[in-house]
């Protein structure tokens, strides 16, 4: 009975590392992913990507204009964010 209740609490411990390492990785992926997502850009910055957005008519086209000009794509999506929040777009 001792042995059982010892390879039981060694389960129940292996379990708890197991998913505490998953939950640590899931939490870091995460950050990572959000990271991406959004993030300042200046006001001149948004000028620029307004500009493309006004000769062109596209956020498609925009957004490739500013991946011509090598912006982060968390910039990208702060400036498409901000445009069609502007001109009430989606």
């Amino acid at each position: 009975m001792n042995t059982n209740n010892r390879l039981r609490t060694q389960n129940t411990r292996l379990i708890f590392r197991v998913f505490a390492l998953l939950l640590a990785a899931a939490l870091f992926v995460g950050c990572a992913l959000y990271r991406q997502d959004k993030m300042y850009i200046s006001d001149s910055k948004y000028e620029m990507a307004r500009t493309a957005y006004d000769q062109t008519n596209s956020l498609l086209l925009t957004e490739n204009r500013l991946r011509e000009l090598n912006w982060q794509r968390a910039e990208i999506n702060e400036a498409l964010y901000r445009l069609k929040k502007e001109y009430g777009l989606e």
